[in-house]
């Protein structure tokens, strides 16, 4: 039987334009909710994926490539995430629309697509239940709820809206099928279609495979012809997978074959321990604090009072080692219970049933209750899920309604069925409204976040981030160097093992105290300037200790992927090294400057930040001519950099060089190698970058780096490197 089998309080039928009318209204709740949210701002990631990837600038053909054949990170990580067809609305934003990184254009086509997502919630359930009531409250819950905004106001939250969109259409074109006819083949196509566009924007877009499965569960499982077990097994193969299940196989193959692929070629994806608590925990006790997560979560949507972007490490303490012990066996009974009414409710309450399910079944991945994710936990992992919940509190709300107008008369008994609904919506609407607010800026988002999440200490090191950036003087450095050491505070409260750490709270302190430095230089207090380079260069020292191992793990990681250790390159965040070479210049520790130098230099071969820290080093140890080659690498990567025109310029005079046979005319800067000695840097210092990159074994770089300076600087062939 493919009808729903509850009994329905509304004709299935209705008119087109009533369901136009219905949408229009979803829309213009969902608006009351996210109207204040179109000028939150490049907040959390946003700022590197919308306004740093070249790739989004144009609409080329080289872009379309890179946006094909790259992470979605792309270039500023490595990483195992491939999300195509995200990066491809960003590109529409970008570079069609011409919107550029201005804000307002992504955050109306995230509306947009919040909106045709509460239509597809309308439909789906009107087809599923008989009932328009239903199906209208629970999209109307679901366009206002408040957990949802992490994913409608923040901009790359668009990965979950287009991920959920293709779930819901695919759903919508499965139960069309279910329901035979000629236009049967096409309807599954439409299903094979959306799987494939949905596993392009998310991965978690497989889960339509739940959402097929608890459909054939619920509705067509029940009413298989045959009474035996495996009578009835053969007809679901039948029916199920011959006939539906087999046009997801190609979305599955298409995510299995990119995660296969990016997994071989990812340097090293490891699970941050300060990210995820529960990647660290044994097997019990994992489980018990992913069960508490579980009732987090329900908590919030029944009563979001209190949202926040951030539950890092130690918010939620694992279990066994925090008071929330209670919550976590409370958790287990509630879950436990729920599960429990919806195998009860599968023939008689079908849709409670299946908002139970689908809520469950939608939040599985992302549990870490089987395999820790990176995250332990987050709200927008709850914008799919919610679905059931809003399916659910919609059938309360309408039973809740239905009670109160049976003990009215008149004209009451309209309001009294809709006094609830109308009440949660507007709370909800209000409170989302609310939370907008923080995410118009970092620094309202981290404030927030502090305020929400205490124990946290990526709250505190976001947040003293935005005090600095928003401030960029003394009391904002002040300010920031209270909540990133309140930050190492709670990082430290427990020693953690080397795989367990994370370096970038140390890297920013290490920023914070080299500047706190400086300030106390400019009011003449060198001892406490000096304490202070001390105290940066000691926590640079940590990230450096975390960075190396990192390093050795991910060339473990490839080895055993296959891979020949001489075809591995280091990999590492060149800026702590950065970071500890300008701190060990304030202590005026010329060796430790250039050895930070050079390594940048080996984890950016192609950026001129490594070859002028080590030219610094160089001259300032009496060694010009080894300055001028650093100098001159750099100018051959990046020669409209003044800093880099000004310092080569200079060492020229030191070598009896006069006048410098560098000029430059406006951007274009020009080099007289009819100077012997400049002839043989530049041949030197292009053979240096080409050296370094084949060191990274970045070949194809190292090629490209060698075909522009002998074009571009006629440098010698035999200057290079041979290369592989």
């Amino acid at each position: 039987m493919d009808a729903p089998r509850e009994s329905a309080s509304e004709p299935a039928g209705g008119s087109c334009r009533r369901m136009a009318w219905l949408g229009f209204s979803l829309g213009g709740l969902a608006l009351l909710a996210y109207f204040n949210s179109f000028r939150a701002g490049l907040v959390l990631d946003n700022a590197q994926i919308i306004a740093q990837d070249p790739r989004i600038q144009s609409a080329t053909g080289e872009n379309l490539r890179l946006i094909f054949t790259q992470n979605y990170w792309w270039p500023l990580a490595e990483t195992d995430l491939y999300r195509p067809l995200t990066t491809l609305s960003y590109l529409f934003n970008y570079a069609v629309l011409g919107g550029g990184a201005q804000v307002t254009g992504y955050h109306v086509v995230n509306f947009l697509l919040h909106w045709a997502n509460a239509c597809l919630v309308m439909v789906l359930v009107r087809r599923l239940s008989g009932r328009l009531t239903l199906a209208w409250l629970a999209a109307a819950l679901f366009a206002v709820l408040p957990v949802n905004t992490e994913s409608v106001t923040n901009i790359v939250g668009r990965a979950d809206l287009l991920a959920t969109f293709f779930i819901l259409l695919g759903g919508w074109c499965y139960l069309r099928a279910a329901a035979q006819g000629r236009a049967k083949v096409a309807w599954l196509f439409g299903l094979g279609a959306s799987t494939c566009l949905g596993v392009l924007a998310k991965e978690s877009a497989i889960m339509i495979v739940a959402l097929v499965f608890l459909y054939d569960a619920l509705w067509r499982w029940p009413v298989l012809p045959g009474t035996s077990w495996p009578s009835r097994f053969a007809q679901a193969i039948k029916q199920f997978v011959l006939q539906g299940w087999i046009f997801l196989a190609p979305g599955a193959l298409l995510l299995s074959l990119v995660r296969h692929r990016l997994a071989y070629n990812t340097p090293v994806f490891r699970q941050v321990f300060t990210d995820n608590p529960i990647s660290g925990a044994g097997a019990v006790q994992g489980f018990m604090t992913a069960m508490q997560v579980l009732g987090r979560y329900v908590g919030l949507l029944v009563f979001p009072q209190t949202l926040s972007s951030d539950y890092s490490y130690n918010q939620i303490p694992l279990y066994g080692q925090g008071g929330a012990d209670w919550l976590s066996w409370a958790s287990f009974f509630l879950v436990t219970g729920l599960l429990a009414l919806a195998w009860c409710w599968r023939r008689t309450r079908v849709m409670l049933s299946w908002g139970i399910g689908f809520f469950f079944l939608m939040i599985l991945p992302t549990t870490n209750l089987f395999l820790p994710i990176g995250s332990i936990m987050g709200e927008r992992f709850l914008y799919l899920p919610s679905i059931g919940f809003c399916v659910i509190a919609a059938w309360m709300l309408l039973e809740l309604g239905r009670l109160l107008a049976a003990r009215t008369t008149g004209p009451w008994r309209r309001i009294a069925l809709w006094a609830l609904p109308a009440l949660l919506l507007t709370a909800f609407a209000f409170r989302s409204y609310a939370r907008n607010a923080d995410w118009q800026n970092n620094l309202t988002l981290w404030k927030s976040a502090v305020a929400a999440s205490p124990n946290s200490f990526k709250a505190h090191k976001g947040y003293a981030s935005a005090l600095w950036d928003a401030g960029k003087d003394e009391p904002a450095l002040d300010a920031a160097l209270v909540e990133a050491e309140h930050a190492l505070a709670i990082l430290d409260q427990t020693p953690l093992p080397m795989e367990w750490r994370d370096d970038n709270l140390f890297q920013d302190l290490g920023l914070y105290y080299r500047l706190k430095g400086e300030f106390l230089e400019q009011h003449n207090q060198p001892a406490a300037a000096h304490d202070f380079y001390l105290k940066s260069v000691a926590v640079l020292e940590r990230a450096r200790e975390i960075d190396q191992w990192a390093n050795a793990a991910s060339r473990a990681t490839l080895i055993k992927r296959g891979h020949a250790p001489e075809s591995i390159g280091d990999v590492g965040q060149y800026q702590i090294y950065l970071l500890e070479g300008l701190s060990y210049a304030k202590l005026n520790d010329w060796a430790k400057v250039a050895e930070s130098g050079r390594y940048v230099e080996r984890l950016v071969p192609g950026g001129a930040v490594g070859y002028l820290l080590t030219g610094e080093a160089y001259v300032r140890t009496g060694q010009v001519p080894q300055a001028a080659v650093e100098y001159m690498a750099a100018l051959l990567l990046d020669p409209a950099n003044p800093d880099v025109v000004r310092n080569l310029s200079e060492c020229y005079p030191a070598m009896g060089i006069n006048p410098p046979p560098i000029r430059t005319q406006g951007t274009n800067t020009t080099l007289d190698q009819t100077v012997p000695l400049v002839h043989q840097q530049v041949n030197e210092a292009a053979g240096k970058v080409v050296q370094n990159f084949v060191d990274a074994r970045r070949l194809n770089e190292a090629r490209a780096a060698r075909q522009k300076f002998m074009q571009n600087f006629q440098v010698r062939p035999e200057a290079f490197p041979a290369i592989k």
